[in-house]
């Protein structure tokens, strides 16, 4: 496999089941012609996706909406379109039979005498709308008028909408004894709602799918439905695109996989076995053959295709059926059969391949009459305990398989529990942004991991920052933090595990880090082709939105220490503006011999009243002045604001020790305060601070030519 060759896949999801099947083919046709695959999650918007990697990957698999595959064609790669078309055909495109494939299933439920059929599925997605087309195609055969009324269009094809459907049949009172659902996940959930309804499947409503999922077969009761080749499809597509990175001639039209209807009980079919007919020709061997028969075709029934052909060899069906059928005739007999392990082993074989317990007590049921027929009738006691016993036993060891089945699933969904619960608390624990972001990716087989933020884009192009790089046994060949790279080169092969670089099973997978209205950065991963695990793309979705979450806090909390910052710098630039604002609005100017000169200027309202008192106050008592002049020509009225705010003031200086002289007092001011009731007895008035000034040089003359035991001052002292 070249490091220098890749095939990129443009998928909405690149983690469920759908995706991973297709994802199978897809890396066996590209490993075997030297290419590593490259898939990406994709968005509506695709903001950055097609930048992604675009200097390695030499062309594109796009499994998108139709309408934004010219944005694929316009970028000059080659583009086969998987489970979708162009629609002016301009590159080749892969299809499931979905036409055929949905016939058939219509046909089928027709041939059941249903009439009222319906149909749900997302109607944005050309499989679903040929498969829609297909369903109209079978009414119109069957004779069956088509009725609107029984169309439910999905907001999409999971298991969710299957509920829905089924919720919408009973609001509106829709009458219909069959429902085909166009994926298998929404049959899945129709199968859920309607059991919690109490409506039995199939005896109350006939039920098909498309896909043939795994969990189609675990179903209660197992679900028929359309099973795609979806190695073929992604190996075909992967195919065709090397072909035309080769140069190599491939038509535009379409290249159709083929697709059959797989029979289940969800339908209403059940495997037409005998029951009590006489023993067939050839006594107890006869009867041998024919429950060996039996019982490879109630454990290939859920996985037989045609039934029409040939019922399946043991061999290929049911490996241990020979097991059970001899230790039948042992038991018969009376001599020794097989070993108990090699029973349980053929249990073990038939519960793995057939869940259906219903299917499974059956298999035991016509085991119970083989065994009656081959005792013929006789009166032999101990040969019918033995035959019974041997039943009882094969009871035992199939629900002991079937136990045993289940606990490992129920051991399998504990641990994705418990892996959850580690990556969760992971996640949160560092959401603040310290610690490790991908230290969980081991837990779910990952074996590189690396989470990348965008930065503001260079003149090359956008580019990402390395944030963590995660390489089990290999760190050395991680990119280290704070490592700047161009989105078209990222993830740089170097920094791949040699599950990648060596013809490994491995595929990279590119997720967008993205919240509602930002693109925080992309995590990239390096897993297996199968979903690790079984991982639920629902799973990775949690993962992934926790993840961008952090990021966000991290964000957040970087925002608010930054504001925090911001704030605080405002805050000293405003204390500092409002000092001296305060200093503006009471300036306070020492003069010689202990004189403070405070002039005010402008209307004097309660706040700088109160300002005023306080400046004044603190400066008395700082420079221990001896008299206040305080300077009101710059005051533009007088009202009883003003008055209060200078009675106040030369009181409290007074109290303090100074002598308050007032300056600017003109008489029609004084006159103003005497009307207002202000007694302005105590303060010395000057019309001008130039005649005040010269007052107090003149008073502190004379005080000083005065003998000293004149000299005393008639204020109050501190």
């Amino acid at each position: 496999m070249s490091l220098d060759r890749a095939i990129g896949i443009m998928c909405p999801d690149i983690w469920g089941t759908y995706f991973c099947e297709l994802l199978g083919g897809i890396q066996s046709a590209a490993a075997r012609s030297g290419y590593r695959v490259i898939a990406i999650k994709s968005s509506p918007r695709y903001v950055h996706e097609l930048k992604l990697a675009r200097d390695q990957i030499d062309g594109w698999i796009a499994l998108i909406d139709p309408t934004d595959i010219e944005r694929f064609l316009d970028d000059g790669r080659p583009v086969v379109t998987l489970s979708t078309c162009a629609r002016d055909a301009r590159c080749p495109h892969v299809l499931p039979d979905n036409h055929g494939g949905a016939l058939a299933a219509v046909r089928h439920l027709i041939a059941h005498g249903h009439r009222r059929i319906l149909f749900a599925g997302n109607m944005a997605h050309d499989d679903i709308r040929q498969r829609f087309q297909a369903y109209r195609d079978a009414l119109d055969e069957g004779g069956i008028p088509f009725d609107p009324a029984l169309v439910i269009e999905l907001p999409s094809n999971e298991r969710a909408s299957g509920r829905l459907a089924v919720q919408r049949v009973f609001e509106a009172g829709l009458s219909c004894t069959a429902l085909f659902m166009a994926t298998d996940q929404g049959a899945l959930g129709a199968l859920d709602a309607l059991a919690e309804a109490g409506v039995r499947v199939p005896e109350d409503m006939a039920l098909v799918g498309f896909d043939d999922i795994e969990a189609a077969r675990y179903a209660s009761p197992p679900l028929t439905t359309v099973r795609q080749q979806f190695d073929w499809l992604g190996s075909t597509a992967a195919q065709l695109l090397i072909d035309l990175l080769a140069g190599r001639d491939v038509p535009s039209a379409g290249h159709i996989g083929p697709t059959t209807l797989v029979v289940r009980r969800s339908c209403g079919c059940s495997p037409a076995l005998a029951q009590g007919e006489p023993a067939p020709p050839g006594g107890a061997a006869g009867e041998a053959d024919a429950l060996a028969r039996d019982l490879v075709a109630l454990a290939s029934f859920s996985t037989t295709l045609d039934r029409s052909a040939a019922p399946p060899s043991d061999a290929d069906a049911w490996p241990g059926v020979a097991e059970v059928v001899l230790g039948l005739q042992a038991a018969v007999q009376g001599r020794p059969g097989p070993a108990a392990a090699a029973l349980e082993r053929a249990w073990r074989e038939a519960v793995e391949q057939m869940p259906d317990i219903d299917l499974l007590l059956a298999m035991v049921d016509r085991l119970e009459r083989a065994g009656r027929a081959m005792l013929d009738g006789a009166g032999d006691a101990a040969a019918a305990e033995r035959v019974a016993a041997y039943v009882r036993e094969a009871r035992r060891a199939m629900m002991r398989s079937r136990v045993a089945v289940e606990t490992a699933r129920a051991d399998y969904l504990n641990g994705l529990l418990d892996i959850n619960l580690v990556i969760r608390e992971t996640l949160l624990e560092h959401a603040g942004g310290g610690g490790s972001k991908l230290s969980w990716l081991s837990a779910v087989q990952m074996s590189w991991g690396c989470l990348a933020v965008w930065e503001a884009p260079a003149d090359a192009g956008p580019v990402l920052r390395i944030v963590e790089s995660s390489c089990p046994g290999d760190e050395a060949a991680s990119p280290a933090p704070g490592t700047r790279v161009a989105a078209a080169e990222f993830p740089r092969g170097d920094w791949l595990p040699a599950a990648v670089q060596y013809d490994g099973d491995h595929v990279i997978r590119l997720i967008p880090l993205r919240s509602e209205d930002e693109d925080r950065g992309v995590m990239a991963v390096c897993a297996p082709v199968s979903s690790p695990l079984g991982l639920d793309h629902r799973d990775m979705a949690v993962w992934v939105a926790m993840l961008t979450a952090a990021f966000e806090r991290a964000s957040l909390i970087e925002s608010l220490v930054e504001q925090e910052r911001q704030t605080r710098a405002a805050y000293e630039r405003e204390h500092a503006l409002a000092d001296a604002v305060r200093r503006l609005g009471c300036p306070v100017i020492p003069l010689d011999g202990g004189v403070l000169l405070v002039p005010l200027v402008g209307a004097i309202d309660l706040g700088r009243a109160r300002q005023v008192l306080e400046v004044v106050l603190t400066e008395i008592s700082r420079q221990e002045a001896d008299v206040l002049l305080m300077d009101i020509t710059g005051v533009p009225f007088a009202d009883l604001q003003v008055a209060e705010s200078l009675m106040k003031t030369a009181r409290a200086a007074v109290l303090l020790g100074a002598e308050v002289i007032v300056v600017g007092m003109r008489p029609q001011v004084a006159q103003g305060f005497t009307q207002l009731g202000v007694d302005l007895e105590g303060m010395t008035l000057h019309s001008t601070l130039g005649r005040a000034l010269s007052a107090l040089r003149q008073r502190r003359a004379l005080a000083t030519e005065a003998p000293r035991s004149e000299r005393t001052s008639t204020r109050p002292r501190r």
